[in-house]
């Protein structure tokens, strides 16, 4: 079976139309190939015309090979048991893993003695309670005719 294609469409003078708008008659080809649009404009709005309807069959046949494939209308069988579906064969459980607990860190030793701190504090004028101390408690700690004295 042949198919013939139509005759290009033609107004009423004879001319041809153009194959997008269907409206302007198509200027003479200037070439050994015939014009079949009227404009650039006609000539790109068929070319994405037939670009659009190649991508929308594409996309159909995909969908509708797809549907033929689905997992719902064929009978997937579990390895194990020949009757149940895959649908049926619950999931395995798997029990949570506990992150090992590092080993508990022996308590530092302190830098100094509780003795040693009020000592060094009044050292520096300072008492154990965070205060500045009187004149007296705080020029003992210091040598006499050291720098910073007064």
């Amino acid at each position: 079976m042949t198919i013939t294609p139509s005759p290009p469409p033609r107004d009423a003078d004879g001319q041809l139309l153009c194959q997008q708008c269907m409206q302007n008659p198509v200027p003479p080809s200037l070439g050994t190939k015939p014009r079949i649009y009227c404009s650039r404009n006609c000539r790109q709005r068929a070319y994405e015309s037939r670009r659009t309807r190649s991508i929308v069959s594409v996309a159909v046949e995909v969908a509708l090979s797809r549907e033929a494939k689905s997992r719902d209308e064929r009978s997937a069988t579990s390895r194990d048991n020949a009757e149940a579906t895959s649908r049926d064969v619950a999931k395995p459980q798997v029990s949570p893993v506990t992150p090992p607990v590092p080993p508990a860190r022996a308590a530092a030793a302190p830098l100094w003695e509780d003795s040693d701190i009020e000592v060094r504090l009044a050292r520096y004028g300072i008492g154990a309670d965070g205060q500045e101390l009187d004149g007296e408690s705080a020029a003992g700690g210091r040598a006499a005719g050291a720098p910073g004295t007064g």
